[in-house]
């Protein structure tokens, strides 16, 4: 069996692309309203009392 071949390691700017790249593919948005209505969906509010 061959060993295994080594990875090399991304530069930011690779990274980046590769993450712009992924994001298109899967139709993300970039639009603060659209990450703000998925955010919300996920998370749920805390129920702490205000002070009065």
């Amino acid at each position: 069996m061959a060993p295994p071949e080594k990875k090399t390691k991304l530069t930011d700017a690779q990274r980046h692309k590769r993450f712009v790249e992924m994001a298109r593919e899967v139709g993300a948005s970039d639009s603060p309203k659209a990450f703000d209505k998925a955010f919300r969906k996920v998370v749920t509010p805390s129920k702490t009392k205000k002070n009065a």
